[in-house]
């Protein structure tokens, strides 16, 4: 919850200063597909019923596909603003501990 809660923080502020319309226009709608699917992964834990290890390692596996083809997208766009960039690599970096932190949870469920 820690990352979302830092995600938010950062949206919240760039919205707030400004900085959110500085964001390249493609990079709005493939950093939402990233969340769409870190959102799939989450649902898949907190549903009542037993989480499917298999279908999770999936789902996280296909957020984690997401986010490296908007970071190589990212990469590849021209210059940005540095406040751009910056704002870009918080979510990013965000998003990416988010996925490591629920694979990791996933894995440490596995061994138990």
């Amino acid at each position: 919850m820690d990352h979302l809660r830092s995600m938010t923080r950062t949206l919240d502020y760039a919205l707030d200063s400004g900085e959110l319309g500085s964001l390249p226009a493609p990079f709005r709608p493939r950093f939402s597909t990233v969340l769409r699917a870190v959102a799939k992964a989450m649902k898949e834990i907190g549903q009542a019923s037993h989480t499917d290890p298999h279908l999770l390692d999936a789902k996280i596996d296909e957020a984690a596909g997401e986010l490296d083809q908007v970071q190589q997208e990212e990469r590849a766009t021209p210059e940005t603003s540095p406040a751009a960039h910056a704002l870009q690599g918080t979510l990013l970096t965000d998003a990416g501990r988010l996925l490591a932190d629920l694979r990791s949870g996933r894995q440490s469920l596995a061994s138990t």
